[in-house]
């Protein structure tokens, strides 16, 4: 991100909106995990902007001495209160798509495309239960596990290279 893209989003949220935007991430999280843990998935699309017009008028109220607003002002705090809101889901996407989704890859799920894709979390956690098991060769261990998880089934060739792919990986990820 250039200083001049910086600018621009500074510009058009403005500082208080984005640090306002990280309190309602923070709070919608915690109501996640908490009080709404078994709401339906959906309140949480739309929480983060009524946690932000709630959150901004708190704080508008609190920055000017009166509580009277005019018809102006009350349009200007509540587009604020909802761009509190984009910039909320803002940080928690990056935070769901660049932070915590490296932690729970699993590193073999890429190699294990002749696996159909509702299965390929069953085939890799067998195919490690398996080869933690074996003691020397996990060659046959691996082609075994291949040829009960692919599907359409494998050539002997592509089980070969398949099986030999796995090995390698298995063996520089130990």
């Amino acid at each position: 991100m250039t200083v001049i893209e910086l600018y621009h989003v500074l510009h058009r949220y403005g500082v208080d909106v984005l640090f306002l935007a990280m309190g309602v991430t923070l709070l919608t999280s915690l109501l996640k995990k908490t009080v709404m843990k078994s709401a339906n998935r959906k309140v949480f699309v739309f929480l983060p902007f009524g946690l932000g017009i709630l959150i901004y008028v708190l704080y508008s109220l609190l920055a000017r001495s009166g509580v009277c607003f005019t018809a102006e002002e009350i349009f200007t705090v509540v587009e604020r209160g909802l761009s509190t809101g984009c910039a909320a889901t803002l940080y928690y996407v990056l935070y769901e798509q660049f932070l915590r989704g490296k932690l729970t890859v699993d590193p073999l799920l890429p190699l294990l495309e002749c696996v159909p894709e509702e299965k390929r979390q069953e085939a890799s956690e067998h195919i490690r239960a398996a080869c933690k098991d074996a003691d020397g060769e996990i060659d046959g261990i691996l082609a075994e596990q291949l040829k009960a998880y692919a599907d359409p089934p494998l050539s002997e060739e592509e089980l070969l290279l398949t099986a030999g792919l796995l090995k390698e990986y298995l063996s520089s990820i130990a």
